[in-house]
Order: structure tokens, then C-alpha cells, then sequence
């Protein structure tokens, strides 16, 4: 099993210093990689990544130098694994500070291990309805050419802040200070299965699992 890079992006809302909230990654739509994450695929690897104290790094570099924050917290929603984090007082964790409160920098990426299964338009388009949701024209552009699913995630590595993503819509909601009090997020959609979801599109013997690459 290889490791997943996802990256996702978005516009910053600046509040303060103290630290940053923002989405690690997204569910549900096709990334530049082709792939989908199914709500509910982090459930597993979360609480072994919070107890480890999660690792948040700056562009997934494995220095202790680039470690840039503390994460306060971690948790699915319906749209994403949405992250808590507290800025160190190190060169690093400030620079990524001033860089998102200047809105030069909005990004976000997680490191994670998990296989894949491979749907074609068919299955896609049933995992969509589903869960309810709704593809843009691009989104449905790109499930002709099918897509890679990931529905269950073994293993988060690390989150990172970073220039360049692979998923537009993962992003970072704002720079702010944890002093005040915040939205908690919603309780996730309800997973469902890989193979049940292949199967209410007849297809269940056109899918496997495959080994993940890393990506970023």
C-alpha cells in the first residue's frame, strides 16, 4: 500500500494570529488526480492520528524545521476532514502565518495510506446520488473518464499547508486566533459501502481495489 498526497485550495479569511481552520481534504468531488474521497473514509485513521498528536507540516517536507503548528483538532463534516491549528512560535510556523494572513498562501494537503477501487461514469454517477450530491458541469465532464474511489483510509501521515493543490476545494477557511468561539462541525453523512454502491449500478464485478500512489 502506497501513500496518498491530496492538496485542496481556496480563498483565506483572515480574523487573526493564533492559528488557522481549514479543510485537509474534501469528499465526494473528483480531484485533478481522479480521484473521490466517500464521506466517513477518515473515521478509522482519526483518532490514532489525533492520539499521535497529528503532525502538521509545511509542503510535506519530514524535517523537524518544517513543522509549523499544533493540531487542536480534527473532524469529518459533510464536506470534508475539517482541521483545527495552532501556529508555533518557531521561523516556520510564523512565515505560514504571515504568508495566509496575506492571502498568499490558502491551501491545504493531507498525507494518508488507503487503497482505491476504480468506478466507471456509471458508478460515479450512482455514488453521487447516493450521497446527495450535486456535480458541477466540469465535475460531470470529468466522470466520463471514471474515477478513483477511496472509502477507507488506513493510515493519516501528516497535513500540510501548501502552494499547489490537487483538489480545488479543499481549502482554508480562515487565520484565527483559538481564543474565540467557533461553529463545531456537523456529524458526518453516513458511509456507505464501496461494493454496495457498485452494486446499485449492476456493476459490481467491474471494480477492485488497487494499490494508492503518492500524489501531490
Amino acid at each position: 500500500m502506497e501513500i496518498h498526497t491530496k492538496a485542496v485550495s481556496a480563498a483565506v479569511a483572515v480574523t487573526d494570529s493564533g492559528g488557522f481552520r481549514g479543510y485537509a481534504a474534501r469528499f465526494l468531488n473528483i480531484d485533478r488526480q481522479g480521484d473521490i474521497i466517500l464521506p466517513g473514509a477518515f473515521a478509522k485513521a482519526l483518532p490514532e492520528f489525533m492520539a499521535d498528536g497529528g503532525l502538521v507540516l509545511a509542503d510535506h517536507e519530514n524535517r523537524s524545521g518544517a513543522v509549523i503548528g499544533t493540531l487542536t483538532n480534527a473532524s469529518e463534516d459533510t464536506s470534508g476532514l475539517l482541521v483545527d491549528v495552532q501556529f508555533s512560535a518557531t521561523k516556520a510556523g510564523q512565515e505560514v502565518r504571515r504568508l495566509m494572513a496575506e492571502k498568499a498562501l490558502r491551501k491545504m494537503s493531507i498525507s494518508f495510506y488507503a487503497n482505491h477501487s476504480k468506478f466507471n461514469e456509471k458508478q460515479v454517477l450512482s455514488a453521487w446520488g447516493n450521497y446527495g450530491y450535486q456535480p458541477n458541469d466540469k465535475q460531470r465532464q470529468m466522470a466520463k473518464s471514471g474515477a478513483r474511489v477511496i472509502g477507507d483510509v488506513s493510515e493519516i501521515v501528516e497535513v500540510s499547508v501548501v502552494p499547489i493543490p490537487a483538489n480545488p476545494e479543499a481549502h482554508i477557511l480562515a487565520v484565527k486566533s483559538f481564543d474565540g468561539d467557533h461553529k463545531s462541525p456537523v456529524t458526518v453523512a453516513p458511509r456507505i459501502d464501496l461494493a454496495a454502491l457498485a452494486q446499485r449500478a449492476n456493476l459490481a464485478d467491474k471494480f477492485w481495489p488497487l494499490n494508492a500512489v503518492r500524489k501531490g
